[in-house]
């Protein structure tokens, strides 16, 4: 009987060389270098990132991946970057990636605030970073609010002098001087004058009047259709007074 074939010897694995250290740090600036690389493509990069809470938390000088690569290839290991560059290097990338992920949540979240807490959230900290299309996005799904709108306001009637009254009218005030017949009081605010022989009517929604008499003088002052009294006030001679009224 034939001897049996000898078994094939076993393939041998080629040993793989260790990576040396100076290999292994290159290749963490190469990876530095193309996440940098991958930053700068987003327009919000320089404009908001490079502002925000995030990177400042870092606490290092950005580093430039690029110029040390290019020392080390030059055979340049003082300009190859220092281990604190790398550490830096690496907490901006890691940093920048927290950046977008509280980005992504605080714009899709201000889209159901309110505006009181939009302008809350503008003031805070945590704005920090966050880019301005975002609030002017959320503020334009809230429709102006009626308080921030230029309040309407109705037409005030200036008062009228009668030399006599046939109707009264609800709401309104009349005002009559009792003073000799030479006495003149002149409505400052309206230009009108009136004396002991006229009757002032005073339209609702006008709540001063600003009189000045040519002598001592008192004027009354009655409301509404029914000619009810309400008050009476002293004018002094030649000078200006006030006279107001609550509304009711």
């Amino acid at each position: 009987m034939p001897a049996p074939a000898p078994a094939p010897a076993p393939t041998s694995v080629p040993a793989q060389e260790p990576v040396s250290e100076a290999q292994n740090f290159r290749q963490r600036w190469t990876l530095i270098a193309q996440s940098f690389r991958d930053m700068e493509t987003n327009p919000d990069y320089a404009a908001y990132f490079l502002a925000s809470k995030e990177l400042r938390a870092c606490q290092c000088s950005r580093p430039d991946p690029w110029a040390v690569l290019r020392g080390l290839d030059e055979g340049q290991p003082a300009g190859g970057g220092t281990d604190a560059q790398l550490r830096c290097g690496f907490c901006i990338v890691q940093k920048y990636a927290q950046w977008q992920e509280r980005v992504s949540q605080q714009c899709g979240l201000m889209l159901v605030l309110s505006p009181f807490e939009i302008e809350r959230l503008e003031k805070s900290e945590d704005a920090s970073g966050l880019p301005k299309r975002c609030f002017e996005r959320a503020r334009s799904l809230h429709p102006v609010a009626a308080s921030t709108a230029p309040a309407k306001t109705e037409a005030v009637l200036p008062p009228k002098v009668h030399g006599a009254l046939v109707e009264r009218k609800e709401a309104h005030r009349y005002v009559r001087v009792i003073a000799g017949p030479a006495c003149v009081v002149s409505v400052e605010d309206a230009g009108l004058q009136f004396t002991s022989k006229d009757w002032l009517e005073i339209p609702p929604g006008l709540m001063q009047l600003k009189l000045k008499s040519t002598c001592q003088a008192t004027v009354e002052v009655y409301r509404g259709a029914k000619a009810e009294f309400e008050r009476v006030e002293p004018l002094s001679a030649g000078e200006s007074s006030v006279l107001r009224w609550e509304t009711k």
